[in-house]
């Protein structure tokens, strides 16, 4: 904000002492008007008339021998100061052609540009600027830190803007929109909760019953699939609502990121019908530890929904960034695949039936809070999709 508080001020103050100026010569080159003189005093004038005689003589034109330059300035004033011997010398042209030529005189010498007054002005003209915008600049200031504060900790904020501010109006704003902002986060944080509460709770019973019911065992795996999914949509909706509106304070570090990859995919180890296969080329890497546990986690997640038979896990780095790329052979991407990393965004077209859910726009937060983007295609080797996040290995 400083510095767009000094780019400003310089701009308004050049911008104004540049049109001062301007005025200035325009109107000395349009409305002042040039009238050819010359200045001297008033007891100087006393002593030509005394001694007119020997002061004041004429001739004819075709006497007055001049140069070019002054001739051309005569003709056009009907005046001139020439310097003679040291002494000045003023030639007048008079009405019948004659010249008359007084001198010598001592003229009033052009007054010098008093510069302390000029620069003054300006000096002047400068803090009256910066009186003015600096009580604007100083409560934007407030505003843009009241808005870093509401990103990190959404809460009601109140501004220490007076009524008479210029931005008054815009902080009475901020303030009712934050407290609407809160009032949202709160009531999504006590859902989740109450969700969490009242689903997981018929989901253990539903559990206990189905382990003492007498069902055939196509049909109580069935059932319990059926239950795994519901509890892996719960956990996909609780694990965003609590990054989405995280309170903690996000912290990257050097992790052991082969060891944090290997660990969610042994998390996998009951698809046996699936083929992990890592090749992690990057031992540590600065990144926040649980974030990305979770998102490798979605990420393998939507891989074991739509491969057929091996899902790929590697991890690079590269020209200042680090890579995690998860590839399945499943069927490919949808139609609107970049529509994916939205929330509650489905898949659409001829080779998925169903959406990503909100595995992709988690992953696609967790990213974008380690500073880095998410990439989504299809592999040449497999024809499946491969997921990509990136991130700068500064750690920032």
């Amino acid at each position: 904000m400083k510095q767009q508080f000094f780019k400003l001020y310089l701009i308004i103050t050049v911008s104004l002492i540049a049109l001062v100026l301007a005025f200035g010569q325009l109107y000395n080159q349009f409305f002042s008007e040039q009238i050819p003189s010359v200045q001297i005093s008033v007891a100087e004038l006393a002593k030509i008339a005394e001694q007119k005689e020997t002061r004041i003589s004429s001739f004819n034109q075709n006497e007055l021998v001049l140069p070019n330059s002054l001739q051309a300035s005569f003709d056009k004033d009907g005046i001139i100061t020439v310097t003679e011997n040291n002494q000045q010398f003023i030639y007048l042209k008079g009405s019948n052609g004659s010249i008359q030529k007084v001198g010598p005189i001592s003229l009033i010498s052009q007054a010098k540009t008093d510069w302390f007054a000029f620069f003054a002005f300006y000096f002047l003209l400068g803090a009256m600027i910066l009186l003015f915008i600096r009580p604007v600049f100083r409560d934007l200031s407030l505003l843009q830190r009241a808005a870093y504060r509401f990103s990190k900790k959404p809460q009601r904020i109140e501004l220490d803007i007076k009524p008479n501010s210029s931005i008054a109006p815009l902080a009475s704003t901020f303030t009712h929109m934050s407290e609407r902002i809160n009032k949202f986060v709160q009531l999504h944080n006590d859902l989740s909760r109450i969700i969490s509460h009242e689903i997981r709770t018929p989901l253990t019973r539903m559990r206990f019953a189905l382990s003492i019911a007498d069902l055939e065992s196509q049909e109580s795996s069935q059932i319990e699939r059926d239950i795994d999914e519901i509890e892996l949509r719960l956990e996909q909706y609780l694990s965003f609502a609590r990054l989405e509106h995280q309170q903690s304070v996000f912290n990257q570090e050097k992790v052991n990121l082969a060891k944090l990859i290997n660990t969610e995919i042994a998390k996998f180890d009951l698809y046996k019908e699936l083929k992990f296969t890592p090749s992690l080329e990057v031992d540590t890497a600065y990144c926040e530890a649980s974030f990305m546990a979770i998102a490798v986690q979605n990420l393998l997640i939507n891989a074991t929904k739509y491969a057929k038979n091996t899902i790929y896990i590697s991890s690079a780095e590269q020209a200042g960034y680090y890579f995690i790329s998860i590839t399945d052979d499943g069927p490919g991407l949808p139609i609107n695949a970049d529509a994916l990393i939205e929330p509650f965004k489905q898949g659409e077209g001829d080779k998925l039936a169903s959406g990503y859910g909100l595995g992709l726009y988690i992953v696609h937060r967790i990213a974008s809070w380690h500073g880095g983007k998410i990439s989504l295609a299809n592999s040449s080797q497999t024809g499946g999709a491969e997921i990509t996040i990136r991130w700068p290995k500064s750690g920032k």
